[in-house]
């Protein structure tokens, strides 16, 4: 087992990445990163009316600046942009939260990287198309290019490293500038089709010429985000401290219908059905997916409804599992999307075995013991 490491935050800027400040940390910081999703972080730290909060002033800007949260030197739990605040006037502590750095992708409309408004052009023109195709994997990296290399337009870059993924395939997506619906929006829906990939930007701290930046690998799986060799396993009351396991947490579904474009008898909608479970006795319950109203394509919305059934039918149980942050295997050793193996014995309610899941979350809250972290796991259990 390895010592335990202190967590360290620093801030540095939204569009370059530069680290500017080290920051002092009044008490454990808050994070949590999570595949398909921003993810978030909070910290608190002291300020005096003095010296102290005239420095976190200077750092403390929404967007403009980030914050890194770190445990130990160098391995970044979670980064991105600080949100709005609001400063107890009768605490000498300031707490300040934010997101990963998807969240700068959530509030960005998606266009064409060669869209050139100064040229006369607007987004209802063709131009401002993005019209993509090759493997879910391939487009998911494309929307991502089209929002952090724009040509004409100032401000799009962010510290964000792509992955080289080959062209080819015969998945297409065609987004319409006249839309105007955001980039991040477009790549969390495309995570959520049947057998789309996942996403992560992973946040790690880096030197270049004597200057430290925090960047971010987009990781794009296909369609899981997936460890090399075998699972990563965890020994109950050992490296697994604890695991808490609740039923009916969240209501299932047999069959889903998802909304797209149109209204009565023009509605568009996809749906799938888990005919299995019904055929072995569930009863017949559905789950109406709103989010997508503005989709035309009917295989994309079938594809969005399928994804709805795998996750929800026939879900009997939610597990927490909360394992050390610094014992084999160690945390900056996986992270979001790969696959645990849980080894129980002695359990009040599980019978003794191994029992595999799919990581898709990992954090930290003010409950979490310093040395621990949470487990966020996939909806069904798989194998």
């Amino acid at each position: 087992m390895g010592a335990e490491r202190a967590y360290a935050a620093m801030a540095y800027d939204t569009v370059t990445g530069r680290v500017l400040y080290d920051l002092e940390l009044a008490d454990e910081p808050e994070w949590s990163s999570v595949v398909n999703d921003a993810g978030g972080w909070k910290i608190s730290v002291p300020i005096d009316g003095g010296p102290r909060t005239v420095k976190v002033r200077e750092w403390a800007v929404p967007d403009k600046f980030s914050v890194a949260v770190l445990l130990g030197d160098d391995y970044v739990c979670q980064a991105g942009p600080i949100t709005p605040y609001k400063p107890d006037p009768a605490s000498t502590v300031f707490t300040v939260s934010g997101k990963g750095i998807w969240d700068i992708l959530d509030r960005r409309a998606l266009h064409n990287a060669a869209f050139n408004p100064s040229a006369g052009q607007r987004l209802t023109d063709p131009a401002a198309d993005v019209n993509l195709q090759g493997t879910l994997p391939y487009i998911a990296r494309e929307i991502v290019n089209h929002q952090i290399n724009m040509s004409f337009i100032p401000g799009s870059n962010l510290p964000i490293d792509l992955p080289t993924i080959a062209a080819g395939g015969d998945d297409v997506r065609n987004y319409h500038g006249f839309d105007i619906a955001p980039g991040g929006q477009r790549l969390r829906e495309l995570t959520q089709v049947e057998d789309g990939p996942d996403v992560l930007f992973q946040p790690y701290l880096t030197t270049i010429g004597g200057q430290r930046f925090i960047r971010h690998r987009m990781l794009v799986g296909d369609p899981y985000l997936t460890q090399p060799g075998v699972d990563l396993k965890f020994f109950y009351r050992r490296t697994l401290t604890s695991l808490d396991i609740a039923g009916g947490v969240k209501p299932g579904a047999v069959r889903a219908f998802v909304k797209g474009t149109g209204n009565e008898a023009g509605q568009l909608y996809g749906t799938a059905t888990a005919d299995a479970l019904i055929a072995a006795g569930w009863p017949l319950t559905d789950l109406i997916d709103s989010g997508h109203t503005d989709a035309s394509v009917q295989s994309t919305l079938d594809s969005w409804a399928a994804a709805d059934v795998a996750l929800s039918a026939g879900q009997t149980e939610q597990w927490q599992a909360t394992v050390l942050a610094d014992a084999d295997p160690r945390l900056d050793t996986y992270s979001p999307g790969h696959f645990v193996t849980y080894s129980v014995t002695d359990h009040h309610w599980l019978p003794d075995g191994d029992y595999r899941w799919r990581v898709i979350g990992i954090s930290k809250n003010s409950s979490t013991p310093r040395d621990r972290v949470d487990h966020q796991l996939q909806a069904v259990r798989t194998g």
